[in-house]
């Protein structure tokens, strides 16, 4: 009993710290990244990825709740924290502003999240 709870405190941990780590890059001032221009709409790839993870570690934390219909949660989740980012964005005085292109980049990142998800669950239940 005492393991069990010990591995859903550090699954939810890493989901905490994850979620830390992309708030703290998306409120960062511009003028501290880099402008490295890897190919046209990397940082559109890069929203993806971010709230890719966001979804896997998630799912990954409560997947013992969010069963069933109740898998739109992440979803929605992820709209909405992807929309508070970007609002704060907008509000900060750190040279970042709103971008709703980012935003759709952000819940876009569900689907690969969601999917790894999946492959993940059904690899480590066989």
């Amino acid at each position: 009993m005492f393991q069990f709870r010990t591995i859903k405190v550090i699954k939810k941990s890493f989901f905490f710290i994850y979620l830390l780590f992309i708030s703290t890059l998306s409120l960062w001032p511009s003028d501290g990244l880099p402008d490295v221009i890897l190919f046209p709409y990397a940082d559109k790839v890069i929203h993806t990825g971010m709230y890719a993870g966001f979804t896997f570690l998630m799912l990954w934390a409560w997947s013992d709740k969010l069963i069933r219909k109740k898998q739109i949660l992440p979803l929605i989740m992820v709209i909405l924290w992807g929309f508070f980012m970007e609002l704060l964005q907008g509000y900060s005085h750190f040279g970042r502003e709103f971008d709703l292109t980012d935003e759709l980049a952000n819940t876009l990142g569900f689907i690969p999240g969601w999917i790894g998800w999946r492959v993940f669950k059904k690899r480590i239940s066989e």
